[in-house]
C-alpha cells in the first residue's frame, strides 16, 4: 500500500493530537482522584478523633456495615480485621503476641502496595507519550524535509512557493511533539510527588495502628501478670 507524503505527515499530526487529548484527560482525571483521596483520608481521620487507635477503629467499624470505600480506610479495615481474627483464636493469650503482629504488619505493608498500584495507574500512559511524542514529532519533521527535497528534484526549483508547505507541516509537527511531552512529563513527575506524600500518610495511619495493637497486647499481658501475682 502506498502512502502519499501528506498522508504521513497528517497521519503524525493527528496521532500526536490524540496523544495530546490522552494525556490531559489522565491529567485531570489524576488531579481528581488524588484532591479525592485527600479530602476523603482527611474527613476519616476526623471521625476518629484524630487518633488513630485500636479503640477508635473498632468503634468505627461497628459503625460501617460495609468496608470503608476509602483509602485509609482499607488501610485500617484489614489491619483491624487481621487483629480481630487473631484474637479470636484460643492460643493468642497463651502464645507470644510478636508472631501475630508480624501477621497484621504484613497485612498492612499489602494492602498499602495495593493502595500504591492503583495511585499509579494511568502514569505509565504518561511516561510513554512524554517519552515518544518528541521522537513522532521528529518523524514528521524528517518525512515532511523528504518531501520538501523531493519537490525540489522534480521542479528543478528550490523557490519559496515549493519548499513552504512541506517544511511548514514539518516544523508543526516538530513543535506539536514538544508540546505533547512537556504536560505528559511534568504531569508524569508532579503525579509522582503527591502520590508519595499519599503514601507516607498512609504509612503513618498503619504504623499509629500497629502500635496501638502491640501496646493493648502489652497492656493485657502485663494485667494477666499482675493478676497471676496476686
Amino acid at each position: 500500500m502506498n502512502f502519499s507524503e501528506t498522508a504521513i505527515v497528517d497521519g503524525t499530526l493527528y496521532t500526536l493530537g490524540f496523544f495530546s487529548l490522552l494525556t490531559w484527560s489522565v491529567i485531570l482525571l489524576k488531579a481528581g482522584e488524588i484532591a479525592w483521596h485527600r479530602y476523603r483520608n482527611r474527613q476519616l481521620i476526623k471521625s476518629l478523633t484524630g487518633d488513630v487507635s485500636l479503640k477508635s477503629v473498632s468503634s468505627l467499624a461497628k459503625q460501617q456495615r460495609k468496608p470503608l470505600a476509602i483509602q485509609a480506610g482499607r488501610v485500617l479495615t484489614v489491619g483491624h480485621q487481621t487483629y480481630v481474627r487473631a484474637q479470636s483464636q484460643p492460643s493468642y493469650q497463651k502464645t507470644d503476641h510478636a508472631a501475630w503482629h508480624e501477621l497484621i504488619e504484613r497485612t498492612l505493608r499489602q494492602q498499602l502496595q495495593k493502595e500504591k498500584a492503583l495511585l499509579d495507574s494511568g502514569l505509565g500512559w504518561l511516561a510513554s507519550i512524554g517519552s515518544t511524542s518528541p521522537f513522532i514529532g521528529l518523524f514528521g519533521t524528517v518525512w515532511g524535509i523528504m518531501h520538501a527535497l523531493k519537490d525540489i528534484g522534480v521542479q528543478g526549483s528550490a523557490s519559496l512557493e515549493v519548499v513552504a508547505g512541506p517544511i511548514g507541516e514539518a516544523l508543526i509537527a516538530t513543535a506539536l511533539g514538544i508540546a505533547v511531552a512537556i504536560p505528559a512529563v511534568i504531569g508524569y513527575n508532579f503525579f509522582l510527588r503527591r502520590n508519595r506524600q499519599l503514601l507516607a500518610g498512609l504509612e503513618h495511619i498503619a504504623t499509629d495502628f500497629m502500635r496501638s495493637c502491640i501496646e493493648t497486647d502489652l497492656v493485657a499481658t502485663q494485667s494477666q501478670r499482675q493478676t497471676q501475682e496476686v
